[in-house]
């Protein structure tokens, strides 16, 4: 097998970026916990694009393309089909999509969990 380190090193890192991705930090109690109504329905509040419906969907769909991942990962070291390149391709997406979502995920946590307090608004109108 041509590229046996690349389904070596995938079929161990996958199951931890699945594990990052939706067990880190109470990310599914804190998702839980949120309104994450759309801008439509609070203007104020409201998100923009990810509503707990889209969040849902990206969610279930990343993890759906990591297990399928893995699961070609392990065909694959077993020998069941030949490497390819369009194999290689789709891993190396789902692999650089997990990196994207989790980069993006640590930044916002960060930003959120570092950002100052609001101020309170003082009525002194003395």
């Amino acid at each position: 097998m041509g590229h046996q380190e690349f389904y070596t090193t995938l079929a161990q890192v996958f199951p931890v970026l699945l594990l990052a991705l939706l067990w880190d930090s109470r990310y599914l109690e804190r998702l839980r916990e949120q309104e994450r109504r759309s801008r439509d329905a609070d203007p104020v509040d409201g998100v923009r694009f990810w509503t707990k419906g889209r969040v849902r969907a990206y969610t279930i769909l990343l993890a759906l393309l990591n297990i399928s991942g893995l699961g070609a990962t392990v065909l694959a070291l077993s020998g069941l089909y030949g490497d390819s390149v369009p194999l290689r391709t789709g891993l190396s997406l789902v692999l650089i999509t997990s990196l994207v979502t989790l980069f993006i995920r640590v930044w916002g946590q960060v930003t959120w969990a570092t950002r100052e307090p609001a101020r309170p608004v003082s009525n002194d109108d003395d």
